[in-house]
């Protein structure tokens, strides 16, 4: 069983740049934070099927008025952060046959932005992924992997 930690920062550094970030959404820790989540767990399991993700406090709260969902299925999908298409993620979702069963939590010992998400990969791998929206497009994810046993629930 790995477990590994990621932590980036955004490729921009200058307040500006921040402040003027051209992602789609009224909030960075809630979109650009949350798609690059997205594009991380894409880059480290692919291909994969079925996707559980569980969005927690302030993302389950206000994901849907902030965009959360849809930044982070177009980080799934790979997409860059100024990628014109990040509202209609959920179609070219649907055409790429991503499946994702969501659900909410409140939980104050989670972080305000936390995400899971539970993914099957076409070995029958399971691959746990635990996201932090830190701000200014920062984040943080974690993982961990263990082989699918048919007593171990799928997404």
């Amino acid at each position: 069983m790995g477990h590994t930690t990621t932590t980036k920062k955004p490729t921009t550094e200058s307040p500006l740049e921040l402040v003027t970030s051209e992602i789609v959404g009224p909030s960075s820790s809630h979109t650009a934070g949350v798609m690059r989540i997205g594009r991380t767990i894409t880059q480290k399991t692919r291909p994969f099927g079925p996707i559980k993700i569980t969005l927690y406090n302030s993302l389950a709260d206000t994901g849907d008025a902030h965009m959360t969902k849809s930044a982070l299925v177009a980080g799934l999908l790979g997409w860059d952060d100024s990628d014109p298409r990040i509202p209609f993620s959920f179609r070219y979702a649907e055409d790429a046959g991503l499946h994702i069963k969501w659900s909410h939590k409140r939980d104050p010992s989670q972080h305000p932005n936390t995400l899971t998400a539970t993914i099957q990969d076409t070995h029958g791998l399971l691959h746990h992924y635990k996201g932090i929206s830190l701000g200014g497009g920062r984040f943080k994810v974690t993982t961990q992997h263990t082989p699918h046993t048919p007593e171990t629930p799928t997404p």
